[in-house]
């Protein structure tokens, strides 16, 4: 016992294991032979010989009915009545037909009535009452060639109120261009037993039941007739068909199903055996199997009951101990355990005590930096109120704005009071409203912003507006256009010592992209320094010159670029072109989006 207890929880589990598989190795190998071949003869013999059988039937029956509806479907005289136009002259084919029809159904026993009809209207009934089968002719596709829909309630039309209805569609012969085209349906009402025979009837001295069912679970073939026309129980029912039979729970008992399609009928073949029958032949291979598994759960008790003893006592104080750490005992914390027994025991104790080390120190390295994360936070608070403090309150500039315009108005500067109007309108735009607007909106900006430049330089160029009204209505960032003008005004119209002209336009391409071109008659730019531009705009710089001029602001071309391609996609952007002396043009596009929510602002 000593050695035992010196042994690795690992190894004695290890044995623990070890005997347990000898045990079921033992219980194997003196039931194998005897229940292989019990089991493979019952479950053979019940399931694949009934559903041989029973699909040689289907598939024999099934043919004979297919050839006799392809010969009524193609049969001269219902060709002619279902294409006829003269309606006497289709009045006498059904004459003709109505012997047909009398004939096919003398063919095949079983067959209750057939419905002829026609794409134009026409209608023909063996019996002259079944109308509701019309409801199914939308359901047969022009492709199929002849289609089971299974079990049919049609009142008391027919003898049984489960008939089986079959269906095809009916094209035409006449060469032409009526040639192959559907020209009616067909249908074939008939009793399930003329499809299935007395392949459902399964002799009484088996336990196995079988069904044919169709795509709605409803029974078509049993060897109980008072179960026709019933759905198969839902349990089985809602198991999918395999290649293996499977074990299915019903009212407290365990049966075998096997399950098999027939997709050609739209129908399955479902066999049912209890298990108890299944293994009926094996009872005493049962009872050595609960004797020899009996024998072998004490022993296995005997073993998991002297590991525990060995264990249970070192795991309850180490668990006691952990406990007591995880209700917050800080003064455990500074406690260290130790347990005395397996190798694995001890280095858990050891590992836990180490782990124990690490959280203490770890706690007062927590400890010291929060402490410092405490006074960064400190510092970054006072940056923060020195950055509020140094800010200027927006609407205090706007109604300073206000304040001037009204003292040039009242004092008649009227050049003055216009340029605060519009600075006005401009800052109150920027700051206020949402941060997509339409284009006629923009535009509102855009025309306050070269008003102040009108006054600025007293008329020294002209303004051209080319848009498409389509175009104005289309959705844009804010401030996506007037940076581009400006840029045009002081790096393109400034310069010029002669009167220029600047020229905006705005239309939308194929139904889909908004472009939008601003256009200046200015200096220009050399091809060198058009390439630097270009350059900076493929590598989305911040901020680009103008020969050599003062960088623009955030605001300026590359911050256009970056926000439609931020916003719209890399397919999106700006194109700059330009030559020394004859001016640049500055074209952005973006994708046409509408909304009829969207307001325009007051272009006062």
């Amino acid at each position: 016992m000593s050695f035992y207890r010196k042994l690795s929880i690992r190894s004695q589990l290890s044995f623990i294991a070890a005997s347990i598989a000898a045990v079921m190795l033992t219980i194997i190998a003196a039931t194998y032979v005897e229940m292989s071949g019990i089991i493979r003869d019952n479950n053979e013999r019940y399931t694949r010989d009934l559903e041989a059988q029973i699909k040689e039937t289907v598939h024999s029956n099934k043919d004979v009915i297919d050839r006799l509806m392809t010969n009524v479907a193609y049969n001269q005289d219902v060709q002619k009545f279902l294409i006829e136009p003269n309606a006497a002259e289709a009045y006498v084919y059904s004459k003709k037909i109505h012997s047909l029809l009398i004939n096919m159904g003398t063919l095949k026993e079983g067959i209750l009535d057939i419905v002829v009809l026609g794409e134009n209207g026409r209608w023909y009934d063996l019996f002259g009452g079944n109308k509701a089968a019309s409801y199914y002719a939308g359901s047969i596709a022009p492709e199929d060639s002849v289609r089971y829909f299974g079990l049919k309630d049609f009142g008391d039309l027919y003898p049984s109120r489960n008939v089986l209805l079959v269906g095809m569609k009916m094209k035409s012969l006449q060469s032409g261009e009526r040639f192959n085209s559907v020209i009616g349906t067909l249908f074939f009402v008939i009793d399930p037993k003329a499809l299935i025979g007395q392949a459902g009837v399964v002799s009484s001295e088996s336990a196995t039941l079988v069904y044919l069912v169709d795509g709605d679970n409803k029974i078509m073939s049993s060897g109980d007739p008072m179960e026709i026309g019933s759905e198969l129980n839902g349990i089985i029912a809602d198991h999918p068909a395999a290649s293996k039979p499977i074990n299915v729970k019903l009212n407290g008992r365990t049966y075998v199903v096997q399950k098999e399609e027939l997709p050609e009928v739209s129908s399955m073949i479902v066999s049912i055996i209890p298990v108890s029958e299944l293994f009926s032949d094996i009872a005493k291979i049962r009872r050595l199997e609960l004797i020899v598994c009996f024998a072998g759960g004490i022993a296995m008790l005997l073993l998991f009951r002297l590991v525990t003893n060995n264990i249970l006592l070192p795991l309850k104080k180490l668990m006691s101990f952990m406990n007591n750490i995880r209700r917050g005992d800080l003064d455990k914390l500074k406690t260290r355990i130790s347990l005395q027994g397996y190798a694995e025991i001890t280095v858990m104790s050891t590992g836990l005590n180490s782990m124990l080390d690490k959280v203490d120190h770890l706690t007062h390295q927590l400890l010291e930096t929060n402490a410092m994360l405490y006074e960064a936070e400190l510092e970054n608070k006072k940056s923060e109120l020195t950055f509020l403090r140094s800010q200027i309150n927006p609407h205090f500039l706007y109604n300073t704005l206000e304040m001037v315009k009204g003292m040039a108005a009242v004092r008649g500067v009227h050049e003055i009071r216009d340029i605060a109007k519009s600075l006005g309108q401009i800052f109150r735009y920027s700051i206020k409203g949402e941060n997509v607007v339409t284009l006629e909106t923009e535009m509102g900006i855009v025309d306050s912003y070269m008003q102040i430049q009108q006054i600025r330089f007293g008329g020294r160029f002209h303004v051209q507006y080319e848009l498409q009204d389509e175009a104005m209505q289309c959705l844009i960032p804010k401030m996506i256009l007037q940076p581009i003008v400006e840029n045009a005004v002081f790096h393109g119209l400034e310069l010029k010592e002669h009167p220029g002209t600047l020229t905006i336009r705005g239309n939308v391409r194929d139904d889909r992209e908004l472009v939008l071109t601003v256009e200046d008659d200015g200096l220009g730019m050399e091809q060198e320094r058009l390439a630097q531009v270009r350059d900076a705009l493929h590598r989305q710089e911040r901020d680009i010159g103008s020969r050599g001029e003062p960088r623009v602001s955030s605001i300026g071309l590359a911050n256009v670029n970056n926000r439609i391609k931020l916003t719209y996609g890399e397919e999106y952007g700006l194109e700059v072109e330009s030559a020394l002396g004859k001016g640049t043009k500055i074209r952005l596009s973006m994708p046409a989006r509408r909304n009829v929510h969207v307001q325009s602002i007051d272009r006062r």
